[in-house]
């Protein structure tokens, strides 16, 4: 008795599914045609079979997005990029120069801070040295 409620209760279920996908697919439909979202009709998943486009489908977005990118890449096209890149050109010559000056500058200091070569100066010589010297 359970059995055969469970099964009236199952047959109904799917008769209204039925019915609301029949209504989901003809929304979808005038949908599309007033150029809403549309959406492909509802394939049953029991079939495992999945949604498909046709060719005229596919070669009206084919023809769209075509002409969306060759309209994108017109306007990238327009766009004057060459102030920008002269003004980057300017300031990467006046960071190069700031920066050779600057190495320019530490290599001076470090240039006089060395002993040169030719000079008479010579190390102190250790004291404890001379003591020992002397006492011999």
């Amino acid at each position: 008795m359970e059995k055969r409620i469970l099964e009236l209760a199952l047959e109904t279920l799917e008769k209204q599914r039925a019915v609301i996908d029949a209504e989901i697919a003809d929304i979808g439909a005038r949908m599309a045609g007033t150029g809403g979202i549309g959406t492909a009709p509802v394939v049953s998943t029991a079939t495992g079979r999945r949604r498909t486009m046709s060719a005229a489908r596919r070669k009206a977005v084919s023809k769209r997005m075509k002409a969306y990118w060759a309209a994108r890449k017109s306007r990238a096209a327009k766009r004057k990029a060459g102030p920008k890149k002269a003004a980057a050109q300017k300031a990467s010559e006046r960071m190069k120069a700031y920066w050779a000056k600057k190495k320019a500058a530490a290599a001076k200091a470090q240039d006089a801070k060395k002993p040169k070569a030719g000079s008479k100066r010579t190390a102190k010589p250790n004291t404890q040295d001379k003591e020992a010297a002397s006492s011999s």
